[in-house]
């Protein structure tokens, strides 16, 4: 088995699934003329925990694309020289995601529920949090530190910076951390014992289609079930 059958299939999963808390925040009363209410985080992606040197490291996705506005917000991460692209559409006043993924030519998506969102968070590691008395500013946002502390986790405890500065409104239903608040501008996601971290690169206030959305006609629409089977049919199906 290759470096691409074992670690970008779990990449894309972490993408799809692990990043459901990567803009998660409440709705922030009170906020200043500063705050953004639309526009997009640019993340950089890297994987800590693989070899720097391997060679396939370059078929992973080293960033991911953010846009948000209202209740609405989409994530989006593209590699494999652009022949994969993978994310999600979050609905947050309905509570549901649209989920899609292109391999190659092949383009599918599914709407997951707020059932079929904390079905996926049943298996995620049980944990403690820690409030820090110390801030830091990411990519022009003020953060405020939350440590995440793991009973029993092959990833080692770790920091999530989050700001208060970017408007989400109840986007906290999607996350496996509910009770932190504030947009994650930095943290990490697991999948499968592939850890991707994620640090904002850049915030932009910009102007956002409402039409931007939504899943395009061109997808098709399958279960939750197939969507995850196809994934992985899909990049098992490779072997560099």
């Amino acid at each position: 088995m290759g470096f691409f059958t074992k670690y970008y299939s779990k990449a894309i999963l972490s993408i799809v699934f692990g990043l459901l808390f990567s803009s998660c925040s409440t709705l922030i009363e009170g906020s200043s003329d500063d705050d953004l209410e639309e526009g997009q985080i640019i993340y950089k992606i890297s994987y800590p925990y693989l070899d720097s040197n391997d060679i396939g490291l370059n078929l992973l996705p080293k960033e991911m694309t953010l846009t948000f506005k209202g209740d609405h917000y989409k994530a989006e991460s593209i590699g494999g020289m652009g022949l994969f692209a993978a994310g999600f559409i979050s609905d947050n006043k309905e509570k549901t995601m649209d989920y899609f993924m292109k391999v190659i030519s092949s383009k599918y998506a599914s709407r997951f529920t707020n059932k079929g969102v904390k079905r996926f968070h049943s298996d995620f590691p049980s944990y403690r949090l820690e409030k820090l008395d110390t801030t830091r500013n990411i990519a022009g946002m003020d953060c405020n530190a939350t440590r995440v502390i793991f009973y029993n986790n092959i990833v080692s405890d770790y920091i999530i910076w989050h700001t208060d500065q970017i408007k989400l409104k109840n986007s906290n239903w999607c996350s496996p951390f509910p009770t932190i608040s504030g947009v994650f501008m930095e943290y990490q996601v697991q999948q499968e014992g592939l850890v991707l971290k994620m640090t904002a690169n850049s915030v932009q206030r910009d102007s956002i289609s409402p039409d931007y959305f939504k899943v395009p006609l061109d997808f098709k629409i399958v279960s939750n079930q197939t969507l995850t089977r196809k994934m992985k049919e899909a990049f098992m199906s490779f072997d560099y």
